[in-house]
């Protein structure tokens, strides 16, 4: 009777035990541990690269915004807007008089990397303050228009569409912004009519 216990138990034991892993089973899952860790890297990357693409939207939307509020301040501070021609007549240069020794100049930067536009503070025809605002592809032109014995200055920033992506629904379309502002008047926005 007892040999039969022990038999009995021996054979519970002996199915109850591991059993090793097939040569065939362990090169499945080293193959579906493969692929699901090059799926994720591509996920992620690709994750990351439309992280920063959406960073650098941003950064751009925020750079327009403080140039638009920047030269309306500008303008409205300065008593006369003349503009001054280069070489070369695309990339001409907008100066706001505000007073006697005392002007702001707008102009195109380049470096090796990108254009963008400058604003410096001069007095008596040395630098007092320079900022700078990284936008990405564009073109830019300035005009004075002179209506009803106001000066209306006009800042025109053609932006040109964005290819980084493949995507077309992340890209970004051309966009044609004109910051109006009126000469030596506080608040006062300039409305057109659309032709």
């Amino acid at each position: 009777m007892k040999y039969l216990r022990r038999k009995h138990c021996n054979r519970r034991l002996n199915k109850s035990s591991p059993h090793g892993v097939s040569l065939i089973e362990m090169l499945v899952m080293i193959s579906l541990i493969s692929v699901i860790f090059t799926v994720g890297v591509t996920m992620l990357a690709f994750l990351m690269r439309v992280e920063l693409q959406g960073t650098n939207r941003i950064q751009h939307t925020f750079n327009l915004q403080k140039l638009s509020n920047q030269f309306r301040e500008d303008a409205a501070a300065a008593g006369k807007a003349i503009l001054m021609a280069e070489e070369n007549p695309k990339q001409h240069k907008l100066k706001l008089e505000l007073d006697d020794n005392t002007f702001i100049v707008y102009s195109i930067g380049k470096n090796k990397h990108r254009n963008f536009i400058i604003r410096e503070t001069n007095s008596s025809d040395q630098p007092v303050i320079r900022n700078e605002y990284q936008i990405s592809d564009f073109r830019l032109h300035f005009r004075i228009d002179n209506i009803n014995q106001r000066q209306i200055v006009s800042l025109q920033l053609k932006v040109l569409p964005d290819d980084s992506h493949e995507n077309s629904t992340v890209k970004m379309p051309v966009k044609e912004l004109d910051f109006d502002a009126v000469i030596n008047q506080k608040n006062a926005y300039v409305l057109q009519a659309v032709q």
